[in-house]
């Protein structure tokens, strides 16, 4: 679970360039918003929290799907940084599952 903060900070990552490349425009100042939580969210991986993993898990979901949703409007930032949060979003989540997959199995063989 402690290997998913790295796509999780690169996505926070990528929100706040994402705001800084549209000249810092209101309608993009939602962005700021998940790059502050999956910051926070790092942190609590970093010390192997499982909750929060499961919490971060759906995060990534909805911001894959939140962020897909974007191509069908006017959007809010570029799309290559989109695209590069969809993809730091699904490589959090497959390696949030992979961790809480692997803690599961290591439960149940005790």
């Amino acid at each position: 679970m402690r290997l998913a903060a790295i796509p999780l900070i690169i996505s926070a990552a990528l929100h706040v360039v994402g705001f800084m490349l549209v000249n810092f425009a209101w309608e993009s100042l939602f962005l700021i918003f998940p790059a502050v939580v999956y910051c926070l969210f790092s942190v609590f991986l970093l010390r192997g929290n499982r909750g929060v993993a499961w919490l971060t898990l759906v995060c990534m979901i909805g911001g894959m799907v939140g962020t897909g949703v974007e191509f069908m409007g006017p959007l809010i930032a570029p799309s290559p940084v989109l695209l590069g949060i969809i993809a730091s979003d699904a490589a959090a989540a497959g390696l949030l599952i992979r961790g809480l997959w692997l803690e599961l199995e290591a439960q149940e063989t005790q």
